[in-house]
């Protein structure tokens, strides 16, 4: 799982139990309301009964003295009790809850409209006390009593409602809370585990490493994003490790190129000490010819270290200009040639003049790097060959050998820097950067280079320059195509 995922993952999970929190309180907060309305509504209903009651009696006890004494303030006060009976019949039905308690209130409305009535007709007879008046009065009060008890009924039945609410409001809090405890405990063990450990580890692993040391391999584990960190980490090593290891071969290379031109130089220098008689001529010649040879080895090492130091730092200069590569070819060719009586050297060149827009001295350095290469892993000799041609708007230089080849698995490691082939590395000398200036250099020109090689049969090098456009031959200020012959 990735980071993402993961994060999205736990605050999902916790995104989750928040809304449960919420849809309960919720629900539970609209049920409590609702219950609220209900105990509010039977507390009004049961108030409108009472005052229904006390209304009642009030008329009643009016009417009894408007019987007795005829004075007509009595009237007047039944009329208001009438008055009161009416507006509390009215809100005694508005209060209404339930359909059983809608038929109590009818009841109660009839019976009183039925004492109102028998009222109003004793009411023009002063003395005549209302006989049923008890009886309706009690049948009024007895239905009154009816639609209380039905409201307190109702009540109860809230309030226990309520209570159970209550109950499972405070259990689902209870258990909510634990499960976002619960919740936030795992999201926190699991990013414990997935992502703060393989971040320890990774911060553990670039703490020891140190160059020069075994690197330390970091645990490719928890989110994609950590493995990825931590594999990048491995490569990075391994690279550098490898690098060392280069290094270390490059080194142990130089040492053991430069040990021959100083033993010769040595040599050379030997015959020449102080107190002793000078050796023959031609065994000075001999000598001195030896030590040129690994003086121009040694100018050879040297220059390829520093350009490799340029192309490195960015700093490969070419100088270029309109130049016949025949002439170049055939430089090349005839400065290798002699210098292995075991090796044939043959060149094949196009009778027309090939023009590249080039660095010539960094072409020679490119061909002379090839046909070395080409002699030295040849130690049993053979024909080496140069051929060039024109083909799709490039100018193709090929270099063959019958060599020793190299390995399909090495054909692209030998550009590299200080890379060897390791199967000669010990028997043939050599610091392994010739290959790597040519590269660098050839693609400066918008070039290419490439090898085919059989090991134990021989190698071919081909490296290919742009052709100038619709450019004569020899054109634009080239220089004077020389002889094949010359030196």
């Amino acid at each position: 799982m990735s980071l993402r995922g993961l994060l999205t993952t736990i605050a999902g999970v916790l995104l989750v139990l928040a809304s449960l929190i919420a849809a309960a309180l919720i629900i539970i907060t609209s049920r409590m309301e609702r219950n609220n309305g209900q105990l509010w509504q039977a507390v009004e209903s049961v108030r409108a009964v009472e005052q229904l009651e006390i209304a009642l009696l009030l008329h009643n006890r009016e009417q009894r003295l408007l019987a007795l004494t005829g004075h007509p303030a009595h009237a007047q006060a039944m009329q208001r009790a009438e008055e009161e009976l009416h507006y509390w019949l009215k809100q005694a039905g508005v209060f209404v809850g339930s359909p059983a308690e809608m038929v109590i209130v009818n009841e109660v409305t009839a019976g009183v409209e039925n004492y109102l009535r028998r009222a109003a007709e004793h009411q023009s007879r002063p003395g005549d006390l209302l006989s049923d008046g008890p009886e309706l009065i009690t049948q009024a009060l007895n239905s009154s009593e009816a639609l209380i008890e039905v409201n307190f009924a109702d009540a109860r039945a809230v309030a226990n409602e309520t209570d159970r609410w209550d109950a499972l409001a405070n259990l689902l809090g209870l258990g909510l809370i634990a499960a976002m405890a619960i919740g936030l405990g795992l999201g926190l063990w699991t990013v414990r585990r997935s992502l703060y450990h393989p971040l320890l580890s990774i911060r553990d692993a670039l703490v020891r490493f140190r160059p020069g040391t075994s690197p330390e391999v970091a645990p490719e584990v928890g989110p994609l994003e950590l493995r990825e960190i931590a594999h990048e980490f491995n490569q990075m090593a391994e690279r550098l490790k490898r690098q060392r290891e280069v290094q270390l071969s490059f080194i142990a290379g130089v040492a053991h190129d430069l040990r021959n031109p100083l033993g010769a130089l040595k040599l050379g220098a030997s015959t020449m000490r102080p107190g002793q008689p000078l050796p023959a001529e031609e065994k000075i010649r001999e000598r001195f010819t030896l030590i040129v040879r690994q003086v121009e080895r040694l100018e050879r090492m040297v220059e390829d270290l520093l350009d490799t130091a340029r192309i490195e730092a960015g700093r490969l200069e070419l100088r270029l200009e309109r130049y016949d590569l025949r002439g170049l070819v055939h430089e090349a060719v005839a400065l290798h040639q002699g210098l292995s009586p075991a090796h044939e050297l043959v060149s094949q060149l196009p009778e027309k003049a090939v023009s590249v827009q080039c660095d010539p001295t960094r072409i020679s350095q490119v061909l002379n790097n090839l046909l070395s290469n080409a002699i030295k892993y040849s130690p049993e000799g053979g024909l080496v060959s140069v051929e060039l041609q024109t083909t799709g708007g490039e100018a193709q230089v090929t270099v063959r050998d019958s060599g020793v080849g190299i390995p399909s698995t090495e054909r692209e490691s030998i550009f590299e820097p200080f890379r060897r082939s390791t199967s000669n590395r010990d028997t043939i000398p050599g610091v392994g950067l010739g290959l790597s200036v040519a590269r660098r250099i050839i693609e400066a020109h918008g070039g290419r280079i490439a090898v085919e090689s059989t090991p134990g049969v021989g190698s071919t090098f081909h490296f290919h320059l742009p052709l100038p456009g619709g450019a004569p031959s020899g054109s634009g200020g080239a220089p004077p195509e020389r002889p094949y012959g010359a030196q």
